[in-house]
């Protein structure tokens, strides 16, 4: 009797998998059909079979999970509205799918005699199709729509998938390599990758990817850039000056990162480490921006007389740069805040001495405040400042003229 009983339960198990097997071609056949193929019912017969013990085991059921989300992807972009979305979700779906068929048919099963096997017919037919996938780009289309909307980490996951599709095991085959290459439009996809790592605050992602491209030509100067951006937003004050000095040597035409390291350590109040920097990168490459930020730490020390020296020559390198004749015009008045401030205590006749040598500070100022204000007239800021000095000289008739 229990023999019997055996039996019955193997022929049913049997009949179930016979039953899901039969599932899988259904699906396939469904998702397969020229004119109205039938996806929701492909999706419930996959579905069945994905839970199923026996046929989850298979990469054909996987392969078949995938094959749907293609063909929905085809008929969406071929006879539909073409819609980003729809096909983006589609085409990730058929993806992690086809991962999973490819992992199972390429994991050996071996014979009585201890030779492996592969179902080498699952990654043949996957390989063409995600060929097609990189080419056609839907995958970036898709993350571009997802950052549109914010969703950064979804855009990250539809850029990361599809940069990652060249080292795919199953795309290594010379004749799909080589319509994949790693070239500079692939590059640009990682730093934007990069840009939504961050953007998500997944800031080791970020600096990982951005390190990826500092070496090349592609976005290098920007990935330095975001590297540095990364770490500070990590709180990582520290690492973040070390990643200016390497850029500094790396990019020494750039200004951005040695401003930024000059900028960090005058915050900080060391000045005279940050005239030694601007000293070696005026030796290295003079610029009028390394001249105009030596001349304006030398009027925050108070060295006025030498901070002259550096703006005259950041503007004989730039005349026409309406920001260093604004810093240069601003010594002058720190200057006759100085002696305004150490005024105060004097006697009246010593007082009005000191205060004359202040307005003659001031009156130095005007021409260079002119000057920028000439040279960008839409500045607000330009403009709010030549009519306070306009004031504070009493040159009221000037300084009515710029009150609209």
């Amino acid at each position: 009797m229990k023999k019997v009983l055996f039996l019955v339960a193997l022929v049913l198990m049997s009949a179930g998998t016979f039953a899901q097997k039969k599932n899988v071609s259904r699906a396939k056949n469904l998702a397969l059909m020229e004119e109205n193929p039938d996806f929701a019912n492909a999706r419930v017969a996959i579905g069945e079979a994905l839970e199923n013990e026996e046929t989850k085991g298979l990469a054909e059921t996987w392969y078949v999970a995938g094959l749907i989300g293609y063909r929905e992807a085809f008929m969406e972009r071929i006879f539909r509205t073409g819609n980003v979305e729809k096909i983006g979700r589609d085409v990730l779906e058929s993806i992690n799918y086809w991962l999973k068929a490819d992992e199972m048919a390429m994991t050996p099963v071996y014979d009585k005699k201890g030779r492996p096997k592969y179902n080498t017919r699952v990654r043949r037919d996957i390989q063409p199709k995600m060929l097609e996938y990189y080419q056609n780009q839907e995958l970036i289309q898709y993350g571009i729509l997802l950052n549109d909307q914010q969703e950064y980490q979804q855009a990250y996951d539809a850029f990361m998938t599809y940069l990652s599709i060249p080292d795919m095991p199953m795309m290594q085959d010379e004749k799909y390599k080589a319509q994949m290459p790693k070239d500079s439009t692939y590059l640009l996809y990682k730093y934007y990758t990069g840009r939504f790592a961050y953007a998500n605050k997944n800031y080791d992602e970020a600096i990982r990817l951005f390190s990826d491209l500092v070496d090349g030509e592609t976005e290098n100067i920007s990935s330095a850039e975001h590297i540095y951006q990364c770490y500070i937003d990590k709180g990582d004050s520290a690492k973040a000056n070390e990643m200016l000095d390497i850029y500094i040597e790396k990019f020494p035409k750039e200004q951005w990162f040695m401003q930024n390291r000059i900028n960090n350590l005058v915050s900080s109040g060391n000045t005279e480490a940050a005239l030694v920097y601007l000293d070696k990168a005026i030796e290295r490459a003079p610029q009028g921006q390394y001249y105009n930020s030596k001349a304006s730490i030398l009027s925050l020390m108070k060295r006025f007389d030498e901070s002259l020296v550096s703006f005259e020559k950041a503007l004989a390198m730039e005349p026409n740069n309406a920001l260093f004749h604004q810093s240069y015009g601003y010594a002058y008045v720190d200057w006759g805040n100085m002696i305004y401030d150490a005024a105060q205590d004097l006697s009246a006749k010593e007082f009005d001495a000191e205060l004359k040598k202040a307005n003659e500070k001031f009156m130095q100022a005007l021409p260079y405040f002119e000057k920028a204000y000439e040279l960008e007239p839409e500045n607000p800021d330009y403009k709010r400042t030549l009519r306070s000095l306009y004031y504070r000289l009493q040159m009221m008739d000037k300084y009515e003229a710029l009150a609209n």
